[in-house]
């Protein structure tokens, strides 16, 4: 017998596999908290939480085939390079295996551009819903047209996919010729659909160690509710981001490997913990 511990406790080949983890651990850009051991330390708390759901009575950890197909090699310092590394990493696995369901760990939120440049080739139609204090609409940073704020406006700008952003309490006046663009709720939003969650969504007393802490923010539970009934909404893909945890066991790790099995219990739900119907809006 071998005493071995991965990610997950069984893992799958990526053809069989029904949800793939990649870790995308760039930071190039961040302005705030380093946010490169995000994966590292996401995937711990992802192998230390309980798989067992009370509220549903699931583990899906045990019912949905996973698997962990480790870190992209990002190159420090050039984003041109890292970016299309991220590109064609997301073109290998979609090639490869047409059904999987790929979570990518990050990292800044500027990891979310190729992710979904990439899956919108084999995804005609998407929606990205971005679940973030923040817009990340802004044309430029310092004069760097590539930042961590700046990747919705090329998604916006490019009419690659439709975006519809949630959580968000804090912009710049130059983002705001792009808000009409961007709708705030989910009414009315069909597959396939995109989630991207960036941890300081949450108010930084649930979780500290974000890129960049907004107060005012969301608890778990709102969070949670969002991921769940995204989920069930023909979910082609996902992040967590700007996780800016420097050690094992901090709130942020924690939430966002929550948010992880949230995401795992709402695929195919379409239904809450209870049995009834998400909330709209």
């Amino acid at each position: 017998m071998l005493y071995l511990r991965k990610t997950f406790c069984y893992e799958h080949p990526l053809e069989e596999a029904r949800v793939c983890l990649v870790g995308i651990p760039w930071d190039g850009t961040e302005t705030g908290m380093p946010v490169r051991f995000g994966p590292l330390f996401i995937r711990g708390a992802i192998r230390e939480l309980p798989g067992f759901d009370p509220g549903t009575g699931k583990n899906p950890f045990r019912e949905v085939k996973l698997t962990d197909l480790g870190d992209v090699e990002v190159v420090p310092g050039s984003w041109d390079l890292t970016g299309r590394a991220i590109a064609d990493t997301v073109k290998h696995i979609m090639e490869a295996s047409p059904g999987v369901l790929p979570v990518f760990l990050g990292g800044e939120h500027l990891i979310t551009l190729p992710v979904v440049e990439g899956l919108a080739g084999f995804h005609k139609g998407l929606t990205v819903v971005q679940v973030d204090a923040h817009r990340d609409l802004m044309p430029e940073w310092m004069g760097n047209p590539y930042s961590h704020i700046t990747w919705a406006h090329h998604a916006v700008s490019n009419k690659m996919v439709r975006l519809v952003q949630m959580g968000v309490r804090s912009w710049n006046k130059e983002e705001e010729p792009l808000i009409s663009r961007v709708r705030e709720s989910l009414e009315g939003v069909e597959g396939p659909v995109y989630l991207s969650v960036d941890m300081d969504v949450l108010d930084p007393s649930h979780a500290p160690e974000v890129g960049t802490p907004e107060p005012g923010g969301m608890n778990p539970e709102e969070l949670f509710r969002i991921v769940r009934r995204v989920s069930g909404m023909g979910l082609v893909g996902m992040d967590i981001v700007e996780c800016a945890s420097q050690r094992v066991g901090t709130q942020t790790a924690n939430l966002a490997a929550r948010v992880f099995r949230e995401m795992l219990l709402g695929l195919g739900a379409g239904k809450d913990r209870e049995g009834g119907e998400y909330e709209k809006g």
